[in-house]
């Protein structure tokens, strides 16, 4: 079973420093132990003990280069073989993508995500851990099949949910979408069931980093990922970094309360009543609209009638924009990002979504503080959190193999 170190603690400072130093020498290509020092702020003796160490692994080698006609000594990840896998669980889906180990070499650094081969299956509502697990790992073997990998080359993987998480233990926290999942350690559980390292993390957290990494937030120093699908959740990304909290639970904007006085709001999975993901989900949608409409309806089914010009669809997605920027402009208020992104399935309404979230956004915020903020649409629509899953798994397994 994997272990995972509690942020704070030495070993999880050990960790975090190891990370930071191969995220250096990925960035930097062949870095000098001094030229890694600037970049982490380390001190040169923690880098010399760090590089240390993952020589010993085989995880850098130091070699000596000349530069300039000058002899330096250089540090190089050295190249891993083996696959990584990111499996993104949803309410009713799962997703299981693959990448290559030798990609961590410029995953992070590249203008484009891995090579990769996905696979998808629908779930049905309210599935537990066991069958959420066996179909995961049922898409495992396919994808693995179809590219011609052995399992015993899966090197690590990680798991996306629709939830909070204790990040110390990956148990699932119980407000998420998943209420079979609620109170498993799941990352214990993938590691017991793949017989490899695994690590679980947030759904939006994971999308806010692939779009970080490839997409929409790349090269932004402030910014917001929202994710609105059949749950609402947020990833920050703040002075370049992602940011998770002390305890790994930022970004749970679907629970922030956004009538909560009305005594005839809807009660929300989490307890409290008028939720902003009572409000705006994709189930929300649906159920406003089906009565009206007396078919059953996808999303897919909502954003093509009002593309078409059905009104009835398009005052709904309106309604919703509106009602996500009029909730989200305390937070922009506070920490002004420069470009706020939409993903998850409502994203694909486009401008009939944006369009009113901006406009209400504007009008609810402090004046000025989002004149210059861009609302886009996620650059990697629904692979968002499959990739970020991959990002992650490419990360810790270079710090764990």
């Amino acid at each position: 079973m994997n272990t995972v170190s509690r942020p704070g603690s030495p070993a999880g400072l050990r960790d975090a420093n190891r990370r930071r130093v191969l995220e250096a020498v990925r960035g930097g290509g062949a870095p000098t132990q001094a030229e890694i020092a600037a970049v982490t702020g380390l001190a040169p003796a923690t880098v010399s003990n760090i590089v240390r160490d993952l020589a010993a692994a085989a995880r850098v080698e130091a070699v000596d280069e000349v530069r300039a006609g000058r002899r330096v000594r250089a540090v190089r990840l050295v190249r891993r073989t083996g696959v990584v896998a990111g499996i993104d669980f949803g309410h009713r889906h799962v997703r299981v993508a693959l990448a290559d180990v030798a990609d961590a070499a410029g995953a992070s650094g590249h203008p484009a995500p891995p090579e990769t081969a996905e696979v998808r299956a629908d779930l049905p509502d309210a599935h537990g851990v066991a069958d959420g697990l066996a179909t995961a790992s049922r898409l495992l073997d396919e994808v693995l099949h179809r590219t011609g990998t052995r399992r015993a080359a899966l090197r690590g993987a990680v798991v996306g949910l629709p939830a909070p998480l204790d990040l110390a233990t990956g148990a699932v926290g119980a407000s998420g979408v998943l209420p079979g999942w609620v109170g498993v350690p799941v990352a214990g559980r993938v590691a017991e069931h793949l017989g490899v390292p695994s690590w679980v993390d947030n759904d939006a957290t994971l999308g806010t980093l692939a779009e970080q990494r490839w997409g929409a937030l790349r090269g932004v120093d402030d910014g917001l990922f929202l994710k609105l699908s059949d749950g609402v959740g947020a990833g920050l990304v703040l002075g370049g970094r992602l940011y998770r909290g002390p305890d790994g639970t930022a970004g749970e904007i679907g629970h922030v309360a956004v009538d909560p006085g009305d005594r005839f709001a809807a009660v929300c999975r989490c307890g409290h009543r008028g939720c902003l993901e009572t409000v705006v989900s994709a189930r929300t949608v649906i159920a406003v609209l089906e009565p009206l409409l007396g078919t059953p309806l996808t999303i897919a089914d909502v954003v093509a009638r009002a593309h078409e010009g059905d009104a009835p669809a398009r005052r709904v997605l309106a309604d919703t924009g509106h009602h996500v920027g009029v909730a989200i402009a305390g937070l922009a208020t506070v920490l002004t990002p420069r470009r706020i992104v939409v993903g998850g399935e409502l994203a694909h309404a486009g401008a009939l979504l944006l369009d009113p979230l901006h406009a209400a956004l504007a009008a609810a915020a402090v004046p000025g503080t989002t004149r210059t903020a861009e609302v886009v649409t996620a650059e990697l629509a629904e692979h968002a959190p499959v990739l970020g899953a991959l990002a992650l798994a490419l990360e810790r397994c270079a710090v764990t193999l």
